[in-house]
């Protein structure tokens, strides 16, 4: 029984957020409930957290995180280290999200920004059903243990016949791994014959169970012959499964070795194991003899695809029947068996018996047995799969208009907010107020710069670095500048790219930078140059914002963090994995460098 004193709510709980202002909210949050939390900012710091602390309860996954892998990717690496219960929390849920946060061990689905009541509730939840499913976890491995331990070999199936369970006697006899006969089908790996008569014995899905509910069906003289040919005499006992509902669900078989006495009659040719994968393999196969070129044995599916009847052309000459052959294939095929000596994956074409063309994949082996040779021909119908593979690549082409069409949409929404506080800044006379409303302004500019920039590339998931600092700073100098001859920008920029994940915040820093120098560094009429430069050097990123002007204000001390503007920078900074640095100095200027690592794009979610 799980009590309340097991679940309390001083649980430790480890937050893998990167966006820094959301983690230190959740954080405060989180902590006035009593619980104790941790938080890392990426992957590689998730990982060695959690391999290095054993007294974590609960973790909290972000799904976009910073490193080389999404929150779903290391959720998996951590269930792989140990066990913990997970809990998602993402401003992302569509359906493509969904089903792979389905695939995985998870507790718990939040969207970001919603009220914390409910991820406070979603948290308790979470802890009691870990405890609940450890109870579990103990009770089933003991049931496993004693299921893996009897004598007789068993297989659970489903009602079609698909195998749910099996343990280690029965996969021993059939000459499979338990992981190989899971999800298949028992006729698939289970060949029963009967002992005498050599004949197949079949299982029917579903049973017939109307007389027989509740009772189990005992089958003598059967022999199991295993994957390798080794032969099992068995009895075998079939009992029926039913739900609370009477309903029936599957089927359990139990296999008990017994004696034989009499010697079993050796299996003709068309009785035997490899006769029978021939007729029913659902490839198209067919036997030729190469001394006269007539056919020698075809299965079903060679006379359903090529519309071939087997009575009319078992000895007759394969070229006889050549209505499938277009432009040419057959002989083109032909040529390169002799050339080649076999075939492996020939794409060619064909005419079934509608008449209307198929796509196949050509595989031929020669052979030698008793002094007679054969060739072995196994066509496989691609034509749905090529068919596919055309809409896949039609639909992504689609989807990646529309993603074009996405991002030009959002940058013309953020343009029209910018509009609308450009509009009431210039009602407001208040002129802090005013400066608040340009400040406003200038981050969302930012923001929309980098959706035109994407919204003009042809990749749609990475910004040009240059054109995006050029348009940025054009704008800032359209908000800001009043008198455009005193102010001079002087850009020296690489040509890099970088995700839209970094780029945003990216751009949010250069912008507070540059409208920081627009605002402080040339008061009064005074004028200038500000000069941003773009470098890389050993695949890291420099990114460089000076001026000649007066220096940073006395009361702005940009290490102590005593200014917002500089905080949210050194924030954003932060999140980009970048390191910053400044000089200051009355009445020669301010610098201020922006360094981070060029990393590889994200996987796209």
């Amino acid at each position: 029984m799980i009590t309340s004193e097991i679940i309390q709510s001083s649980a430790n709980l480890l937050l893998v957020e990167d966006e820094a202002i959301l983690a230190v909210s959740q954080t405060q949050f989180l902590e006035s409930y009593g619980y104790s939390v941790s938080h890392v900012a990426n992957a590689d710091d998730a990982l060695y957290y959690v391999s290095s602390h054993s007294n974590i309860d609960l973790v909290l996954m972000d799904i976009q995180i910073s490193g080389g892998m999404d929150g779903i990717s290391l959720a998996e690496k951590i269930l792989s280290i140990r066990e913990l219960p997970i809990i998602f929390v993402s401003s992302y849920s569509e359906n493509e999200l969904l089903q792979r946060i389905g695939n995985i061990k998870h507790y718990g689905f939040v969207p970001k920004l919603s009220n914390p009541q409910i991820l406070e509730c979603v948290i308790k939840s979470a802890l009691k059903l870990f405890e609940a499913r450890k109870e579990l976890a103990l009770r089933e491995n003991e049931l496993r243990t004693t299921f893996d331990s009897i004598g007789d070999a068993i297989i659970v199936t489903d009602a079609e016949g698909i195998i749910t369970e099996v343990n280690l006697v029965a996969a021993d006899m059939v000459g499979y791994s338990k992981a190989e006969m899971l999800t298949k089908s028992m006729e698939s790996v289970v060949f029963l014959i009967h002992s005498h008569t050599r004949g197949r014995f079949e299982h029917n899905f579903p049973p017939d169970l109307e007389e027989k509910k509740n009772k189990n069906i005992r089958s003598e003289n059967l022999i199991v012959v295993s994957r390798n040919g080794k032969e099992t005499p068995v009895s075998q006992t079939v009992s029926p499964l039913f739900d609370e509902n009477k309903k029936f669900k599957g089927m359990v078989f139990v296999f008990r070795e017994s004696d034989v006495s009499e010697k079993p009659i050796s299996p003709t040719r068309h009785e035997s194991i490899y006769a029978k994968v021939f007729q029913l393999s659902p490839i198209a196969m067919a036997l030729t003899r190469v001394k006269d070129g007539t056919y020698f044995d075809i299965n079903p599916a060679m006379e359903e695809m090529f519309g071939l009847v087997k009575t009319e052309v078992i000895g007759q000459p394969s070229n006889k029947f050549n209505k499938w052959n277009v432009d040419g294939e057959n002989e083109r095929i032909q040529k390169l068996f002799r050339e080649k000596g076999k075939i492996i994956g020939e794409k060619m074409q064909i005419r079934n018996g509608d008449g209307e063309i198929s796509d196949l994949l050509l595989f031929a082996q020669g052979f030698e047995i008793s002094g007679e040779h054969y060739v072995l021909g196994m066509n496989l119908d691609i034509s749905k799969s090529l068919q596919i593979e055309k809409r896949l690549a039609k639909s992504l082409e689609e989807k990646e208009i529309l993603l074009k069409e996405l991002q030009h949409r959002v940058k013309n929404s953020l343009a029209i907010v910018s509009g609308l506080l450009s509009m009431e800044a210039f009602k407001v006379e208040d002129p802090k107020a005013k400066q608040s409303f340009l400040n406003a302004q200038s981050r969302i500019t930012s923001m929309s710069k980098v959706y035109e920039s994407l919204y003009q590339s042809q990749d749609l998931e990475s910004v040009n670095l240059k054109v995006y600092i050029e348009d940025l700073v054009h704008s800032l100098h359209d908000i800001f500048v009043l008198n455009p001859t005193k102010i001079r920008f002087v850009m020296k920029l690489a040509d890099i790219h970088l995700d839209l994940k970094r780029a945003l915040p990216l751009g949010l820093v250069l912008n507070e930078l540059l409208t920081n120098a627009l605002k402080y560094a040339y008061p009064g009429d005074s004028g200038g140059e500000v000069r941003i430069h773009l470098t890389e050097h050993q695949n890291n990123v420099n990114l460089t914002v000076s001026d000649d002007g007066c220096g940073l204000p006395e009361e702005v001390n940009i290490n102590k963090g005593n200014h917002f503007g500089y905080e949210l920078i050194r924030s954003l900074t932060s999140q980009i994995k970048g390191i910053f640095s400044s000089v200051s100095k009355a009445g020669e200027g301010l610098t201020v460098i922006i360094a981070f690592p060029l990393q590889q794009l994200n996987p796209k979610l």
